[in-house]
């Protein structure tokens, strides 16, 4: 028994168990007894851990799972704890200590330390209290046990054992009258599910008759439907042949068209190499008239010799030679007309030349764009084909033919709005270049008028002076 007003009755009396806290949940941990550290000495305990509030005072019980009459107990006051910080060197305050103590038995808890019981010697504690046994709290290592703290315990008084034991009871018998309530509870709410559950079954009796019902009735649609559809695909398709048809019709004849433009534009090559061969006449031409003009240039120099002589011979002829020089300078004049008529008529072939070398560029640029009208048609009947082809293949679900029929019409559109566009640069291609093979060849004409008048005037103004060179 312990003796009366010691700590230990501070946590068995009812007038002071509102002031005590547990500091630990309870836990289960197996304790070392004896310090016998074989698996089959070891035995399951269950550990608590209290203090009592605004109080110095901590209190570790054990108590054996099989057969928790056996508990041992430890209290520590603050005289004990004093007692202790001499004999083991602790250098804590109590609220340092009572962390360190919750702090072990996490580690006991997880394995890094482990509880042992033990009992003291008979002979030293003849003297003192009846403190029977050591709680340790040992680490285990390969040559020497360390041991980190050893409290005083003590098995615990019969009064003790029957507070705790009843203090159990009360909470049983409130847990066992809670799942009482509890199983009430349950009984009332499984009661009303299986009354829910016998009308749902009903219910879903006849949600499965109606819905057999709608199955049946839909399926008598589908088929319906289905057939209305297929007859509505079959159309679909002899239409699309149809259009391919006459789409086939218009490609051919838009290559016959594309021919033709091949041919206009063979023809415009024939009448640029004319042209040509013109402006080399016209070159040539000039190249004569230079010649003339060279001859002219012979010429008064020896007229220049004849009046030298003239002069020396016979100064009677005065009058003579001043006319001859009168027409020297006409002459002269005359040559340097020609001559700036001669560079003005350079100017305007090499003017000429540039603009039939556009002319030729721009011809090329419709050719080009014509060969790409013909590859973009190529490209579109290729295509034609291929969809065709996919559209033989895709007539399997009524569904997804639809989705197809309307993929594959939005695509023809687009393909006969880029052929309508085709056309329509194909006009445009041919309504320019006769407009452009018209103006050429009204330049080319105007170009032989202007040259043709010009070298007639220049051999008019040529033929001139040697008219009065016979006169004289």
């Amino acid at each position: 028994m312990w003796p009366p007003g010691s700590e230990d009755s501070y946590f068995s009396n009812m007038d002071y168990s509102k002031n005590v806290v547990s500091i630990l949940p309870s836990v289960e941990m197996l304790v070392s007894f004896n310090g016998d550290m074989t698996r089959s000495n070891k035995r399951s305990c269950l550990l608590y851990a209290e203090r009592m509030d605004f109080k110095e005072l901590l209190q570790l019980r054990l108590a054996e799972k099989s057969d928790q009459r056996r508990m041992y107990i430890t209290t520590v006051d603050s005289a004990s704890f004093q007692d202790l910080k001499q004999d083991q060197s602790l250098n804590v305050t109590f609220s340092g200590f009572m962390d360190n103590v919750v702090r072990m038995l996490k580690d006991c808890q997880s394995g890094k330390l482990e509880l042992h019981l033990t009992g003291r010697d008979q002979n030293l504690s003849a003297g003192r209290e009846t403190h029977d046994y050591h709680l340790q709290f040992v680490e285990i290592r390969s040559f020497k046990n360390l041991v980190h703290l050893s409290l005083p315990c003590r098995s615990a008084p019969l009064n003790t054992v029957l507070f705790y034991i009843n203090i159990m009871l009360d909470n049983s018998h409130k847990k066992q009258y809670m799942l009482e309530q509890n199983i009430q509870q349950i009984q009332v709410e499984m009661n009303s599910q299986r009354s829910q559950m016998d009308r749902l079954s009903t219910e879903n009796s006849n949600l499965r008759e109606a819905l057999a019902e709608n199955t049946r009735i839909l399926e008598e649609k589908h088929t319906v439907e289905i057939q209305q559809f297929q007859e509505k695909l079959a159309k679909v398709n002899e239409q699309r042949s149809n259009e391919l048809e006459r789409n086939r019709r218009a490609i051919s004849g838009i290559q016959a068209q594309m021919e033709k433009a091949c041919l206009e534009k063979a023809d415009l090559k024939s009448a640029q190499e004319q042209a040509e061969k013109r402006c080399q006449t016209l070159a040539e031409e000039l190249s004569c008239c230079k010649s003339r003009v060279c001859t002219l240039k012979e010429q008064n120099d020896k007229l220049h010799g004849d009046l030298a002589n003239a002069r020396k011979q016979e100064r009677k002829l005065e009058y003579k030679i001043e006319d001859l020089k009168q027409h020297t300078a006409e002459l002269q004049d005359h040559i340097q007309k020609g001559n700036k008529e001669k560079a003005n008529m350079s100017a305007e072939l090499e003017a000429e030349k540039k603009i039939l070398h556009t002319k030729r560029k721009a011809l090329e640029m419709a050719s080009e764009e014509i060969s790409k009208a013909n590859q973009i048609i190529l490209k579109q009947s290729q295509e034609l084909l291929n969809h065709k082809k996919t559209i033989a293949w895709r007539t399997e679900v009524a569904l997804q033919q639809e989705k197809d029929v309307q993929a594959k019409e939005s695509l023809l559109t687009l393909r006969e709005e880029e052929l309508r566009q085709a056309r329509i640069t194909i006009e445009k291609l041919r309504e320019e270049i006769p407009q452009q093979l018209q103006s050429m060849r009204l330049f080319a004409d105007g170009l032989e008028q202007k040259y043709s008048k010009q070298i007639l005037i220049l051999k008019e103004r040529l033929s001139i002076p040697s008219g009065k060179e016979n006169r004289r």
